[in-house]
């Protein structure tokens, strides 16, 4: 019997996160939680997913929420450019870029990946980072490495976003909480425990015979999902 693929979330949009975790709970419930062992597991899911519904239906109720996922893609973007030009120029044959790459690798790995946070969260740690950067200590050696145009585009989309944020927020203050992300957080690691449940039954010999038509059709899901995503970051990467 094969086991469920691999899946990163991440880069699911909100909508398409909700879906797709709504699909699951139509599979787990037509298998049934007790033939897929996670009966433990599953009245949290359920719980988490119905406020992830909320937010999501709060969110789309909001005109900046699609400036808000704009800004914050865009600010993400940034950073992982300024990560990943810090790692390249590990590598480079000058011996001041190298050390320079170094100082500011180890100021940017303090705040860890800063993507997978609350929004709040993002936004503080993209303060101060880039206060950390700009600093008179460490300036120099990010100018060494060509990135300061960079720092200050992360500092002024930080800036738009915690603008329209805190717009939104205001907007939103007598209808619930839209912060999706928050519950992202929360209900991914339950779906990653869900899977990791599943798939150990399937590795011990242990799943019933039901389970393999509740892993085909997922993995089907979870395919059609990835070349969304591939398709996506293509049209991106050519934008």
């Amino acid at each position: 019997m094969k086991q469920i693929e691999d899946f990163n979330l991440y880069p699911l949009r909100n909508n398409e996160h909700d879906q797709f975790m709504t699909d699951i709970k139509k599979l787990i419930e037509a298998t049934t939680p007790e033939t897929l062992g996670i009966t433990a597991l599953y009245p949290e899911f359920i719980a988490t997913l119905n406020k992830l519904d909320s937010a999501v239906r709060v969110g789309n109720g909001s005109s900046l929420s699609a400036k808000i996922s704009e800004m914050d893609n865009r600010r993400d973007r940034t950073w992982r450019a300024i990560h990943k030009r810090v790692d390249a120029t590990i590598d480079s044959p000058v011996e001041e870029e190298v050390n320079s790459a170094e100082l500011v690798q180890r100021v940017i790995s303090l705040y860890g990946d800063i993507r997978r946070v609350p929004y709040n969260e993002e936004s503080a740690a993209i303060s101060n980072l880039v206060n950390d950067l700009q600093s008179v200590k460490n300036a120099p050696h990010v100018e060494q490495i060509g990135i300061s145009h960079w720092v200050a585009a992360l500092k002024d989309q930080n800036q738009v976003f915690q603008d329209i944020f805190n717009e939104r927020n205001t907007e939103l203050s007598e209808r619930g909480n839209g912060d999706v992300r928050s519950v992202r957080l929360v209900i991914d690691p339950l779906y990653e425990k869900i899977i990791e449940r599943i798939n150990a039954t399937i590795t011990l010999n242990m799943a019933a015979e039901s389970v393999e038509a509740f892993v085909n059709e997922l993995n089907e899901k979870i395919k059609y999902y990835k070349v969304q995503l591939s398709i996506r970051a293509g049209r991106n990467n050519k934008e």
